[in-house]
């Protein structure tokens, strides 16, 4: 009886003895920091000055504190632009007023606004350009944006005798008028592409079963892999849409008009 109780004890010792230990499970590995950038391109058309045409008759001489009534029965004025309109009368030192007895009336003739064909920008080279800019001036070498044409047309009657003294004309399309150049950035990204494919093989390598396989062997752990992704352009600046370009029109109204304006020749 002895002798089998010591028997049993030496083939239990032995097993344990013999039963093999797992290797340690398997970390994951550190990302690579992973680097972004972004970058600025910038667009350009021509612009033109605007086209005036202003034509004062020499039968009646316009004074100073002349009084002057303005007529908008032809056009559609908004009160902020007449009362712009009347604020470079005055600067002309002619005196408006609401009374049918003034000395001249400022007709309104016209206050047009028509969408034209897209203005097309192009992409202008960087003094010092980067890297990517070749091949991102040849994906994005323009853009297209809304524009408007603005026209804006007066005439100064003597209100006596109905003589025509002076009339005008101006007009000027909005990339001309705002000038400034479309601004876009775009940024240049690193990324991961085989995360999954990482966590995959780590998680497998830590199974009991792999982890007593592997014991002693030397397991590579693959390596992260990382591409460079770049952004869609966005816009920082410059008006280029139709919401954008149509809020540029009151203030091209009154650029035209102060223009007309400021062409009468005021003694």
């Amino acid at each position: 009886m002895r002798f089998l109780v010591v028997s049993l004890f030496i083939l239990l010792s032995t097993g344990c003895a013999i039963t093999k230990q797992p290797a340690e499970p398997l970390a994951m590995p550190l990302k690579p920091t992973l680097k972004s950038q972004t970058y600025q391109l910038e667009y350009t058309t021509e612009h033109s000055s605007p086209k005036v045409k202003s034509v004062q008759l020499p039968a009646h001489k316009v004074v100073r504190n002349q009084t002057v009534k303005i007529i908008t029965d032809k056009a559609s004025v908004t009160d902020k632009l007449l009362s712009q309109i009347s604020q470079a009368l005055n600067d002309k030192q002619l005196k408006v007023t609401t009374k049918n007895n003034s000395d001249y009336t400022l007709t309104i003739q016209q206050l047009d606004l028509t969408f034209t064909d897209d203005t097309k920008y192009a992409i202008k080279q960087p003094e010092k350009p980067f890297t990517l800019y070749s091949n991102v001036a040849q994906q994005y070498p323009t853009q297209q944006c809304a524009a408007i044409f603005a026209q804006v047309s007066m005439r100064l009657t003597h209100k006596s005798s109905g003589d025509v003294v002076w009339f005008a004309k101006s007009s000027i399309d909005s990339a001309s008028f705002h000038r400034e150049p479309l601004i876009y950035n775009f940024t240049e990204e690193q990324k991961i592409t085989n995360e999954l494919e990482v966590v995959a093989f780590i998680h497998q390598q830590n199974t009991d079963e792999a982890r007593i396989e592997r014991l002693g062997k030397d397991i590579q752990i693959p390596q992260y892999k990382t591409l460079s992704k770049l952004s869609s352009l966005t816009k920082l600046s410059g008006p280029c849409n139709r919401t954008e370009v149509s809020a540029l029109t009151p203030m091209m109204q009154f650029y035209l008009s102060s223009i007309l304006i400021d062409k009468i020749k005021v003694q």
